[in-house]
């Protein structure tokens, strides 16, 4: 009697162990070969669309990438708010849920755009402007009307209608910063602060010329971004480090305008003294 329980249990478990194995192979199947996530585009756009409290749109095809991570992948999206563009990026990557997805919803952790365009604000020039206004020049912004971002790195999560960004790392052509925020979708606001250093490669220097500021490398500048979604503001914090580099800078080129003009003085003098 006890063989034969014996035996009946090891019968129950291989069939439980092959019907495991049945399904297992049979989602397999399932998404190597008939899942599109595709299928599920509209679903997505209509998530985003509805939690951002814009119109997310989505032009070119999804891939999916069964990995460690379930990630989204899909090229050329836009952001529009009343009918005016907030941002666009040539790539969108996304952290997802796979069993979510299977139900037709989709739950984000976390987001990468790359090559994008942040309308409503120039980071860089504005930072360029603010700061050549402080060393004693003057420069006159060539493009008031967006960012080019390089890439945005996002983590965070949707909660009673806000959406709390744990960690955000946006790299434009002049800096790179870290920093956390708040987007407040049904408010049309954001609150984003964050810690950015400045691109000290060749590139960077020779794009801004002689605006580029020097006295700001291997130095941090807190950032403010807030307002509106179509038309953010960027407040830049003057630390007291950064504020004693710009005096120093100035009291450098008047040492240098005043050294060059005893140098015109002596070899003016030279010049008059000399019969030849």
């Amino acid at each position: 009697m006890e063989s034969q329980g014996l035996l009946t249990e090891v019968t129950v478990f291989k069939k439980i162990t092959f019907a495991a194995l049945f399904l297992i192979l049979g989602s397999f199947i399932y998404f190597i070969f008939l899942f599109d996530i595709n299928d599920y585009k509209a679903e997505l756009e209509d998530v985003i669309s509805q939690k951002s409290n814009t119109e997310f749109r989505i032009s070119g095809d999804l891939d999916l990438d069964l990995g460690r991570d379930t990630i989204i992948k899909a090229e050329l999206l836009s952001v529009r708010k009343d009918n005016a563009v907030v941002l666009e990026s040539d790539v969108f990557t996304a952290e997802v849920s796979l069993s979510q997805i299977v139900q037709g919803k989709f739950d984000i952790s976390s987001v990468s755009l790359l090559e994008s365009k942040l309308y409503g604000l120039n980071i860089d020039e504005t930072i360029i402007q603010a700061y050549s206004l402080l060393s004693g020049k003057k420069y006159s912004m060539k493009n008031r009307s967006y960012s080019n971002i390089k890439s945005i790195n996002a983590r965070g999560v949707y909660s009673d209608g806000m959406l709390k960004i744990d960690n955000i790392q946006i790299q434009t052509e002049l800096l790179k910063a870290d920093g956390f925020g708040k987007i407040f979708p049904y408010d049309e606001s954001l609150s984003i602060s964050a810690i950015s250093t400045i691109t000290d490669d060749n590139i960077t220097k020779e794009r801004f010329g002689e605006f580029y500021p020097k006295y700001l490398e291997k130095t941090e500048v807190p950032i403010l971004i807030s307002g509106n979604y179509n038309s953010p503001d960027i407040d830049i914090k003057i630390s007291d480090v950064i504020r004693q580099k710009i005096q120093q800078e100035i009291k450098n080129k008047a040492i240098e305008s005043i050294k060059d003009k005893i140098k015109d003085k002596i070899q003016s003098d030279i010049n008059i003294k000399l019969p030849f």
